[in-house]
């Protein structure tokens, strides 16, 4: 397996059945910061998608029969080499996305975490489970990988949710063709770079960069391909639903959000207003498990939005490699046009302009077409506000706040949201707002917690927020086909008891 290459200005971005190779095109990859071209990767068509999966159905078997130390000693490997390139690879991160420095090696380290968890589940892998209840025999339930997977993964964290697919994949002994998001494949390629030098096999993980459409079509029709892990839009996510059928493939998907962030009339203030920044602004806000709306008691709304306000107005706009930056760019010139057109809504809607951060430098050398202030936005009463404002994703850094009087009014209209993906609650009363909590139609949810997020935990939505569960054993689970063996004879139990009984040795 040779290293990555770069000819004649384009990086080799392909890899498949054990090398790297180019394209038939190649496509810009853009610093969103300052809007220049910091690479050119080769883009997959069908042909080369069709060799992926070739490879990766032919190396199928020979994952699935390699021991699970095995594969847990690769996935270890595979863990170390990413701890100790974080800072390179995180700086590559932060070119491509426009996500600060900080946060984007947090991201690489937090994908090791992965394959480090992994590694472990791969040891204490069950393939095979052995239970009595039939008289003419026993019974044997053997757990297989489910076989090759597409692995579609998005722009906003872009090393650590395929860190989160490839790794259990692996470790259950499934193989894989990965797609990377074409705004930012130079991270997702170092992982794989790291996957190469940790020793694992030739076509076991295969790699296609280059546009959904070209890419995604010749998954979809391929029976070979059995499972689809995707997270992106639920639009998209619908389609995919909807374009496995004819090949009956397994899907997990996590989809978009709408998060609310609830304070009840006992929370910690301070507390609350820590955990809302990192909510809302992790990531610039392009997040799905992102605060979207808070919704803060009357009690307490005043001081909140106050608090906010004065938060939203430190901070800082600028290049996400300087240390003094707080906010970076968005991804494109067209999600800030987006959050201008959602801030024209909210306004239209009745929320009251109540503070932003200083606009980006004009003499700061960076190009201010994907840069949006962060901006905070208030309003007294949800309860007269646009039900659809309320349930749009924002996705980015703008911060709407509505206050309520009554929890009893707000959660079922919170519920009668299509997407349930993530929510918080803040009180200082730990069992009232696990109770609140549990009241909410979401699949992951924060206590006074505003990252809900664990690589040994589930994760995943309800509702048009997606199928499935990432992470954990639960994870581990999406990978597996469990296999029913009825077994002609006589029931474990006899073969260990009965002769004894008989009195015989």
């Amino acid at each position: 397996m040779d290293g990555k290459a770069t000819v004649d200005g384009v990086t080799q971005s392909i890899f498949i059945d054990g090398e790297w190779r180019g394209g038939e095109s190649a496509r810009e990859v853009i610093n969103p910061a300052t809007k220049r071209t910091i690479s050119y990767q080769t883009e997959a068509g069908e042909s080369e998608v069709a060799e992926a999966i070739d490879s990766a159905s032919e190396a199928l078997d020979g994952w699935w029969r390699t021991s699970a130390f095995e594969r847990s000693k690769i996935l270890g490997r595979v863990a170390a080499l990413l701890l100790e390139r974080a800072e390179e690879i995180g700086k590559t991160l932060a070119l491509e996305s426009g996500k600060l420095l900080t946060e984007a090696v947090g991201e690489v380290r937090f994908a090791a975490d992965y394959f480090s968890w992994f590694a472990g589940e791969a040891r204490r892998l069950e393939e095979l489970v052995v239970v009595d209840g039939r008289a003419t025999g026993p019974q044997i339930v053997v757990k297989k990988p489910v076989g090759v997977v597409a692995s579609l993964t998005p722009w906003n964290f872009p090393v650590s949710i395929q860190a989160r697919k490839l790794a259990p994949a692996l470790a259950a002994g499934c193989t894989v063709v990965a797609r990377p998001s074409e705004e930012a494949p130079n991270s997702v390629v170092e992982l794989f770079q790291c996957m190469v030098e940790a020793g694992l096999p030739e076509g076991v993980a295969n790699l296609v960069t280059g546009p959904a459409g070209k890419i995604t079509e010749p998954i979809l029709e391929d029976p070979r391909v059995r499972l689809v892990s995707f997270t992106g839009s639920t639009r998209v996510g619908k389609m995919l639903y909807e374009r496995s059928a004819p090949t009956m493939k397994k899907l997990a998907l996590e989809l978009g959000g709408c998060a609310p962030f609830i304070v009840l009339e006992d929370a910690g203030l301070e507390q609350a207003l820590e955990q809302a920044m990192i909510a809302k602004f992790r990531n610039c806000g392009q997040s799905c498990v992102a605060a979207n709306v808070f919704y803060v008691h009357d009690s307490l709304y005043e001081e909140f939005v106050e608090g906010l306000a004065e938060r939203v107005r430190a901070l800082k706009l600028g290049d996400p490699l300087r240390e003094e930056t707080t906010v970076g760019p968005v991804i494109n010139a067209g999600r800030r046009k987006i959050m201008e057109e959602v801030r024209e809504r909210a306004v239209a809607a009745g929320f009251e302009p109540i503070a932003s951060a200083s606009p980006l430098q004009e003499d700061s050398g960076l190009s201010p077409d994907c840069f949006f202030a962060p901006e905070l936005l208030a309003a007294p009463s949800f309860e007269k506000l646009s039900q659809d404002l309320l349930q749009t994703e924002i996705f980015g850094p703008l911060a709407l706040v509505a206050g309520f009087s009554d929890l009893g009014r707000l959660i079922p209209d919170l519920n009668r949201n299509p997407l349930g993906l993530a929510g918080y609650v803040f009180s200082e009363d730990a069992a009232k707002a696990a109770q609140v909590a549990i009241s909410l139609e979401t699949g992951i949810a924060g206590i006074n917690e505003g990252v809900a997020s664990a690589t040994n935990m589930p994760m995943g939505g309800v509702k048009d927020s997606g199928l499935g569960r990432e992470g954990g054993h639960i994870g581990m689970k999406e990978f597996l086909e469990p296999q029913y063996l009825a077994v002609k004879g006589q029931p474990f139990s006899a073969w260990a008891f009965g002769e004894q009984r008989r009195g015989k040795p």
